[in-house]
């Protein structure tokens, strides 16, 4: 396992970490984990040397802070870091203060303390709410107490506001989302050398894009056949994990098969060669064109929705549609999401859409699935 050791932190901390957001399940509809199955991961992980695990309150249904209690418990407390985040939203539409949330979340979580705290999905809409409760100033003083090692961020918004909030406020970290596809496609390139320039380390998300690099299409997945029979996923991990200001590369991993696989990447996780970057850049393009819709299958969007929709289950089948326009097997694939559930039920509230961090049209795209299923 790689090692980054940051100054800052003061601590090695494991290049590969181990986001809980996609943690195996009982019922693939459903957010219920199989705990037995998803133990075994963490066991797997923990014996190689990954140390850090990132959780939040809505995860899994709410269920994944509850899981870190039960999966990590077993393990001496100072041999893994454990990251959580404050619920914006959540305080928000159900009144609640920083204090109470943070206070349940070291309980639910069974810990004296966080090695890294986070204000969750910050924009524009969100930090007011932040502001408001005085939330930083609350949690600067836990950590104070030692009740948080490190205080930072994860963002979903605009660049000019990520710079203003940069320099408002001193952060020990942020959490960005970062990948091959949305270096250019979103500016993260432009996040991250802001970072960069202030000394600020990062941690990178969704570097995988939600599983879509690995997927990918037939004419990306031939370019990087051409290098070997390394994983798709694993280009895509490296691509990130080579940043320098970069303190580890989570991944939401919901079989051994992607365990085993990650932890191969990240035995010695080289950067990449001259060769290697050329055929990335060239699988990006060829994926960028039948990419239709830039979901992550995060699901906020999801405990929004009042209708039921399963709004990342209907882009799912879409995005597989635009790869090969297989009218046919579209459809057969989109009948396998309940009725209930499809995208003609969509009342076009649009509530979806304030809290969709790729910030996507949701509404205007269930719309078109729906009439093409007429």
């Amino acid at each position: 396992m790689q090692y980054s050791n940051f100054p800052s932190i003061g601590k090695s901390i494991s290049k590969l970490g181990f986001g809980l957001m996609r943690l195996p399940k009982l019922n693939e509809n459903e957010e219920a984990i199989d705990r037995k199955e998803a133990l075994r991961l963490i066991d797997l992980a923990m014996k190689a040397g990954v140390n850090y695990y990132d959780t939040a309150y809505f995860y899994h249904g709410g269920d994944s802070e509850a899981f870190v209690k039960e999966a990590l418990s077993q393990y001496p407390r100072e041999s893994f870091m454990l990251a959580t985040k404050l619920p914006g939203t959540y305080m928000r539409d159900n009144n609640l203060t920083t204090a109470e949330l943070f206070n349940g979340q070291l309980e639910k979580c069974g810990v004296d303390y966080f090695d890294f705290y986070l204000l969750h999905a910050v924009n524009r809409d969100i930090m007011p709410t932040f502001e408001a409760d005085k939330s930083y100033e609350y949690l600067s003083e836990q950590k104070a107490q030692g009740k948080i090692k490190h205080l930072g961020f994860s963002y979903h918004g605009d660049l000019e506001f990520f710079l203003e909030l940069i320099d408002k406020y001193k952060w020990d970290f942020v959490q960005l989302q970062i990948n091959y596809y949305d270096w250019e496609a979103q500016n993260a390139k432009a996040y991250y050398e802001a970072l960069e320039e202030r000394n600020i380390p990062c941690i990178v998300m969704e570097p995988v894009r939600g599983g879509s690099l690995h997927a990918l299409n037939d004419e990306a997945r031939a370019v990087f056949d051409e290098l070997g029979d390394a994983s798709y996923a694993s280009y895509a991990l490296r691509y990130v994990a080579q940043l320098p200001n970069v303190l580890t590369v989570l991944s939401g991993m919901s079989t051994l098969e992607q365990v085993e696989d990650n932890l191969r990447t990240f035995e010695e996780c080289k950067p990449l060669s001259e060769t290697e970057t050329q055929a990335v850049n060239k699988a990006n393009v060829l994926f960028r064109k039948n990419f239709a819709i830039p979901c992550t299958d995060c699901r906020y969007c999801t405990e929004k929705c009042p209708a039921g929709v399963d709004i990342p289950a209907c882009f799912k089948a879409y995005n597989e549609y635009n790869k090969t326009r297989n009218e046919a097997d579209f459809k057969e694939k989109y009948l396998l999401i309940a009725e209930e559930k499809q995208a003609h039920n969509c009342i076009n509230c649009k509530l979806c859409e304030k809290t969709c961090p790729q910030q996507i049209k949701i509404s205007d795209k269930l719309r078109k699935i729906a009439e093409m299923n007429k």
